[in-house]
């Protein structure tokens, strides 16, 4: 027999909130108030994995810009006369003489040349900084040859002669620039041209040309999505990357993040 429960130790409460009103029967909320909460908690998880996932869909949006415009493998992306507002930057300006390249290094370990004083630097797909070439880098404007090694290679790599890089991602960025002389970017541009090159390391003794393209006055969109295509940008990333390359806390949020939550 059940002992029925004194009226007045049965509390029914309610709080005002900004996800709404929520309900509670003795200290325990409803199964709509949980369900409330429960929902406005992966909602929060879809906010934090969308604010630390911008470094990666905007790598994402400048892979595709730079693959829909060539610049990528031993083709370099060159605003030779600079840059304009057709091409969509996150922090552009019209004074530099910028190279772009995409970088792969699923198939092996790539090389690096750059001429003298430039100022480059190599970012992983996840926008984390590489290592810095030229003034700012090893060889110290000199010029020199960087080795990126993919991750958890294996293989032989040259005890000398290279600055050995090893990248957590096998995407990359590198980007950077060249200076104009006297208010004139052409300079600038030709020494790119004389001394930048990238190749892969199997292919040193006979390296391929490195092509050379103007990106000026063409019309590229480097920013990333700002709707539910943001979360198909850091997915591309997930799946070609190794599993936690951006730490198990941060690739957590987005292999864990339901489909509501988009």
């Amino acid at each position: 027999m059940t002992t029925p429960i004194p009226e007045q130790i049965i509390t029914q409460a309610t709080v005002d909130t900004r996800i709404g009103k929520l309900e509670y029967f003795d200290g325990v909320p409803t199964s709509k108030t949980a369900e409330k909460v429960y929902d406005n908690l992966v909602f929060m998880r879809g906010v934090e994995a969308f604010l630390n996932g911008i470094p990666g869909a905007s790598m994402v949006a400048i892979r595709q810009a730079l693959r829909d415009a060539g610049a990528t493998g031993s083709t370099i992306g060159v605003f030779a006369s600079l840059m304009d507002s057709k091409s969509i930057f996150l922090t552009p300006n019209s004074e530099t003489v910028y190279f772009w390249n995409w970088m792969d290094l699923k198939h092996g370990p790539m090389v690096v040349e750059t001429p003298p004083n430039i100022l480059g630097v190599v970012d992983d797909f996840w926008f984390r900084y590489v290592t810095d070439m030229g003034n700012a880098g090893p060889d110290k404007g000199q010029g020199g040859k960087y080795l990126f090694v993919p991750p958890d290679y294996t293989g032989k790599l040259p005890s000398s002669g290279y600055y050995i890089v090893k990248s957590p991602t096998f995407g990359n960025l590198l980007f950077g620039r060249a200076f104009m002389r006297n208010g004139d970017p052409k300079p600038g541009a030709a020494s790119l041209k004389a001394g930048l090159r990238v190749y892969p390391l199997a292919q040193a003794a006979n390296p391929p040309a490195t092509r050379f393209i103007d990106l000026s006055g063409k019309t590229m969109n480097t920013v990333h999505a700002n709707n539910i295509e943001f979360y198909d940008e850091i997915n591309q990333i997930v799946q070609e990357e190794p599993a936690g390359a951006y730490g198990p806390d941060m690739t957590g949020q987005r292999d864990c993040l339901p489909r509501s939550a988009w």
